[in-house]
C-alpha cells in the first residue's frame, strides 16, 4: 500500500494513528471473522488495501468530502475496510441494519427510506443478493446502490481527503425496528477524545489485550467498543456473526478459549442467555478474561451472579464482571465501574424521589455503573431542578466530546439539551459519586437489546380485531428468566365481545408480523379499566403500576413511586 503520511493534515489524530499502523505494522492481525466454520483473518496491510479499494469504488459513484454513505451489510470482512474506506476520502459513513424474515418488509423499508430522504444521501453499500431491491424501492430517488462484490482491487493511488478533526467522521443511527431514527452526528475529535478517556477507565494494557464480540455494527456498543476503540488503540478483534450467536451462544465462549480473548462487551440479557442456554456438559478455558463488561441495558445483580456462578470453574470470578453506562450521544461510555473490583450494589428504597439506603425487606438491589469517565459531568434533574446525590431524577451530561446533534433536526437537538447538559431520558442517581441507573423516561422498550417504541407496538395492537380502537397501552415488564425486558400489552375488548383467545392471537399475529417480536404478556380487560393523565392521554405510568397490582405483584416495573416523577414524565 502506498503510504498516505506525508499528506496527512497532523490535527486527525484519529486517522493518523490508524494509517500509521497500517503503514507501521502492515502484517499484524487486525481481526478475525468468524463465519459458520470459517475463520477469516485481515491484517493491518489487508485493512489498509481493501479501505482503498472501497474509497476509489464511492469516490467513482460520486461520492466525496461531507457525503453519507449507507453501510447495509451481512457479516463479513468488508464490514470494517467499506467503513474506514468512506473515512479516508472524507465522505461520512454510517452502517443500517440489513431486513430479516422476522421482520415485515413494507415497515422495515419505510423507516429506512425516511432515513435516506432525511440525511440527502445518494449512495449505499450492500451485499449483491439485497442490491437489487434496495435499487426497486430507491427508484424515485437520486441514489445509487453499490453491491460489495463490484468492489475489485484498487487499481490506482487514492487521492485522501483526510478532514480536519472537527469535522463530521460518521452518523449513528438507533437500533429500532420503528420511527424516524435520528442521526448522531460524531466528529473526529469527539470519538478520539472519548475514546482515549474511556481506555484510561478501562486500565487496560492494549497491548496484551484481544477483544471478542458478536455485537453489530450498527449499534453503539458494536460500532465503538468493538471496533472503533479496538482499531485506534491497535486491539486485535475477532467478529462472530450476531445471528449465528443468538442461535449457538457457546460460540463466544469458543472464541475466548481459542483466541484468548481478555475483553467483552454485553447487554444484560446477553449474560442470562450464555449463562442459560450453554450445556452444562461443555468446559471452556476462560482464563484469559480480563472484564466482562455490561451495557446497552440496565445491569441486574441477579443476572451478574447467575453467569458468574455458571462459569466460576472455568475461570471466571467476581472481578471479571464490569459495569458501563453508555450512549451513542456521548460517542459511548458516559460511566465505568473500577478496576479489579466487583462494581458496588447498594441495597435501598425510593420514597418519594429520595434513595433511602437500608436492608430490609422492602429494599431493592441496585447496581453501579461507576463513576464518570474523565471530562464527563453527570447531574440528576428532579422536578426541572439539579437535584444533590441521593435524589432520583434524569439523567443529565456534558463533556467536550458530546455529539453535534441531530442530522438535519435542530428542534430535536434544541429540546435534547438544558443549560449545556444533555438529557438522556433515563431514570437514576448518584451514591457517593457512583451512578445508578434503574430505568427510562423515552417510551422504549428494549427487548433483548432491540428497541421498540411503546406507540408503534400501540398502533399495531389497535387494528387486531376485538380491540376497543385507542385503548391500549405497551410497556416494558423485566423478566429475570431471559435477563431482559419483555413487552406487556394492555387493551380494552370492544363493547360486542369476542372469544378472547381470538382477540390475543390476533394482537400477537399483528405484532410478530410487523415488528418481528412477540408479547411477554397480553390482557385483555374491559372498557375504562385503563387510566387517563389530567390532559385525557392514556397514562403509561399509571397503567404499568395497575398491571402489577391488579396481574403481576411479581413484575418490576418502574413506577412513579419509584421516580418521584409524575406520570407525563415517565
Amino acid at each position: 500500500m502506498t503510504s498516505a503520511k506525508a499528506i496527512l493534515t497532523p490535527e486527525n489524530r484519529f486517522l493518523k494513528a490508524i494509517v500509521d499502523r497500517i503503514d507501521g505494522a502492515p502484517a499484524d492481525l487486525f481481526c478475525e471473522v468468524w463465519a459458520g466454520d470459517q475463520r477469516r483473518r485481515m491484517t493491518w496491510g489487508e485493512l489498509g488495501d481493501r479501505a482503498r479499494a472501497f474509497g476509489l469504488a464511492y469516490r467513482r459513484h460520486g461520492a466525496g468530502p461531507g457525503d453519507v454513505i449507507f453501510l447495509m451489510l451481512k457479516h463479513s470482512p468488508d464490514l470494517y475496510p467499506a467503513f474506514l474506506g468512506a473515512m479516508l476520502i472524507g465522505a461520512v459513513p454510517s452502517f443500517l441494519p440489513f431486513p430479516s424474515a422476522k421482520q415485515d418488509p413494507t415497515s422495515f423499508w419505510a423507516s429506512q427510506i425516511a432515513v435516506f430522504r432525511r440525511t440527502g444521501s445518494r449512495l449505499l453499500l450492500t451485499y449483491a443478493e439485497l442490491a437489487p431491491e434496495v435499487a426497486a424501492r430507491t427508484a424515485d430517488m437520486d441514489f445509487r446502490v453499490l453491491s460489495r462484490d463490484d468492489i475489485a482491487a484498487a487499481d490506482a493511488d487514492v487521492e485522501v481527503d483526510y478532514p480536519a478533526e472537527d469535522a463530521l467522521a460518521l452518523l449513528q443511527h438507533s437500533s429500532g425496528t420503528t420511527g424516524l431514527k435520528k442521526g448522531v452526528m460524531l466528529t473526529y475529535r469527539a470519538i478520539f477524545e472519548q475514546v482515549m478517556a474511556y481506555s484510561d477507565a478501562l486500565g487496560w494494557r492494549v497491548d496484551q489485550s484481544v477483544i471478542a464480540s458478536w455485537l453489530p455494527l450498527y449499534h453503539d456498543m458494536g460500532l465503538v467498543a468493538c471496533f472503533l476503540t479496538p482499531m485506534l488503540l491497535g486491539v486485535p478483534i475477532i467478529s462472530l456473526d450476531a445471528f449465528e450467536w443468538t442461535t449457538r451462544p457457546a460460540s463466544l465462549l469458543d472464541a475466548i478459549e481459542s483466541r484468548r480473548a481478555t475483553h467483552v462487551w454485553l447487554p444484560n440479557f446477553a449474560l442470562a442467555h450464555i449463562a442459560r442456554a450453554t450445556p452444562r456438559t461443555r468446559r471452556f478455558d476462560l482464563g484469559s478474561l480480563q472484564a466482562i463488561i455490561g451495557c446497552s441495558e440496565p445491569n441486574k445483580p441477579a443476572t451478574v451472579d447467575q453467569f458468574v456462578a455458571r462459569f466460576a470453574g472455568e475461570g471466571v470470578r467476581t472481578e471479571h464482571m464490569r459495569t458501563c453506562y453508555a450512549m451513542a450521544e456521548t460517542v459511548f461510555a458516559v460511566t465505568q465501574s473500577a478496576v479489579a473490583r466487583p462494581p458496588r450494589r447498594l441495597r435501598a428504597v425510593i420514597d418519594g424521589g429520595a434513595v433511602k439506603v437500608c436492608d430490609g425487606p422492602e429494599a431493592q438491589t441496585f447496581l453501579s455503573n461507576g463513576r464518570p469517565i474523565a471530562d464527563m459531568e453527570v447531574r440528576v434533574l428532579h422536578d426541572g431542578r439539579p437535584s444533590s446525590e441521593g435524589v432520583t431524577g434524569e439523567i443529565c451530561v456534558r463533556a467536550p466530546y458530546l455529539f453535534n446533534g441531530y442530522l438535519h433536526d435542530q428542534a430535536t437537538t434544541q429540546a435534547a439539551f438544558i443549560d449545556g447538559f444533555f438529557r438522556t431520558g433515563d431514570l437514576g442517581f448518584i451514591h457517593e459519586g457512583e451512578v445508578y441507573i434503574f430505568g427510562r423516561i423515552k417510551e422504549l422498550i428494549i427487548v433483548n437489546g432491540r428497541n421498540y417504541f411503546a406507540h408503534d407496538i400501540e398502533m399495531a395492537a389497535n387494528e387486531a380485531e376485538g380491540v376497543k380502537k385507542g385503548r391500549c397501552v405497551a410497556f416494558g415488564v423485566y423478566a429475570p428468566t431471559v435477563g431482559s425486558e419483555q413487552i406487556v400489552l394492555v387493551a380494552e375488548r370492544e363493547a360486542e365481545p369476542i372469544a378472547d383467545s381470538r382477540v390475543v392471537r390476533a394482537i400477537s399475529e399483528a405484532l410478530n408480523l410487523r415488528f418481528g417480536a412477540a408479547a411477554g404478556d397480553i390482557r385483555l380487560v374491559e372498557p375504562g379499566w385503563l387510566m387517563k393523565t389530567t390532559s385525557g392521554k392514556i397514562s403509561r405510568a399509571e397503567n404499568a403500576l395497575k398491571y402489577k397490582t391488579c396481574f403481576r405483584p411479581d413484575a418490576q416495573i418502574l413506577t412513579m413511586a419509584e421516580t418521584g416523577r409524575d406520570a407525563t414524565h415517565f
